[in-house]
């Protein structure tokens, strides 16, 4: 049995999704593909666009045989977190053979090369890194300028600067070398490739032929969300007539600013101390939410009023969802000390990948959920935290969705795993 790992978050589910994962099955010569899929809560730190449920779907009629749920404390955490669970969270299924991910670059051999210096981080790395910080730049900011540096000075890749400074830059090359770094970690034996992306780019508003990057999609969406049509050519044909569905149910589109009435909330009557104990609060960030929320009311606005050049837009947006979320560092660090994900929590599969599941109950090395009610009682209290939390972060989604639109909507224990 040979299985391909895509780590996804479709948002929503598009033509170059599709067209990722055939080239997956093609390259690896796969007979099954599992996805590791962030929940209602995403990298970016926002809501997802329609609910984990409805986006398990799509990826299952158009080709993964099974959807695995990243917790929401690593889907909502930096690219560093994210790659790492979701790439550990692979290795611990014990079924996968590969892991395919979208690159602008599309060159394995030479984003593997770049993650073993990121894996080992060089004297000249590090010096370049601590200089760029104490200018006031982002982590990942300095980071690509000393990597960018280092490359440059010891002739690696043998690339013009600017070329290796776009190519370091790219979303999908950064998360791609994220992973790889990772499996150099774990000294896993999944093999990665690399499958160059195609159309537009990652957070690109572009749209060419019938290729669209999920960012241009929601944008589109959040402009005219009746004038769905628009938007018919660049998803397959099932995943858009689920987004449709969804939508006229009063299921979505949600937005981050969807979100500014509980924000407004929580940052009010949280004490600053309160907000410091919540994922990535540092350096004092919580005051200026404070100085915020007294003149701004939309997400955009406090965003708009607190961003620096060392707090980029995604980078506030993560704390600001984790302190909606009440995810607090301590047990944030609990879970990475403890193995990362606790539990493999499935979220749908095709019944015709029955084999694939029994190859999983037989090989995986953590407790796996299938329904959340029988499940509880077979996890240890790091894992039930876990899934508390992660029941928690679904019930305030659905809050988010009956502010909006009035409609009760789905949460963990009432809504059994997708089988298609």
């Amino acid at each position: 049995m040979n299985t391909v790992g895509i780590v996804a978050e479709y948002n929503p589910f598009h033509n170059g999704h599709l067209y990722q994962l055939e080239q997956a099955k093609k390259m690896t010569n796969s007979q099954y593909t599992v996805i590791i899929m962030s929940g209602n809560f995403v990298q970016r730190g926002e809501p997802s666009i329609v609910n984990k449920w409805t986006r398990t779907r799509m990826a299952l009629l158009n080709g993964a045989d099974l959807v695995i749920e990243l917790p929401v404390h690593f889907s909502t955490s930096s690219a560093e977190f994210f790659s790492f669970a979701s790439v550990k969270l692979l290795d611990d299924l014990g079924i996968i053979d590969n892991l395919c991910f979208g690159s602008e670059l599309g060159n394995t051999n030479e984003l593997e090369e770049i993650a073993s210096i990121l894996c080992n981080e060089p004297e000249y790395f590090k010096e370049k890194l601590s200089n760029y910080l104490k200018e006031g730049f982002s982590f990942a900011t300095a980071r690509s300028h000393a990597l960018t540096d280092y490359l440059t000075d010891h002739h690696i890749l043998d690339l013009p600067k600017d070329e290796l400074t776009q190519i370091i830059k790219s979303p999908n090359n950064i998360l791609g070398i994220e992973y790889m770094k990772s499996l150099l970690k774990l000294n896993s034996k999944i093999k990665p490739y690399a499958v160059k992306r195609v159309g537009a780019s990652y957070h690109g508003d572009n749209i060419s032929d019938n290729l669209s990057s999920a960012s241009a999609i929601r944008k589109i969406l959040k402009k005219s969300p009746s004038d769905l049509n628009t938007l018919a050519k660049y998803m397959p044909s099932l995943a858009y007539d689920l987004l449709e569905t969804s939508i006229e149910a009063g299921e979505g589109p949600i937005f981050f600013d969807d979100c500014s009435s509980l924000i407004n909330y929580k940052l009010k009557v949280s004490t600053k101390d309160q907000m410091e104990n919540c994922i990535d609060v540092s350096e004092g960030i919580q005051n200026r939410f404070k100085k915020a929320v007294i003149n701004y009311s939309t997400i955009s606005d406090i965003i708009g009023y607190t961003r620096t050049r060392r707090y980029p837009i995604s980078r506030i947006q993560r704390t600001l969802l984790h302190i909606l979320l009440s995810l607090h560092k301590e047990d944030f660090w609990n879970f990475v000390e403890n193995g990362f994900a606790q539990y493999v929590k499935i979220l749908g599969f095709r019944k015709d990948s029955s084999d694939l599941l029994k190859s999983l109950k037989t090989n995986c090395n953590l407790p796996i959920i299938s329904n959340v009610k029988d499940s509880i009682n077979v996890l240890n209290d790091t894992g039930l935290k876990m899934l508390k939390d992660e029941i928690k972060c679904s019930d305030i989604y659905n809050i988010i969705i009956g502010d909006k639109y009035g409609t009760p909507c789905k949460n963990d224990y009432s809504q059994p795993i997708i089988i298609i």
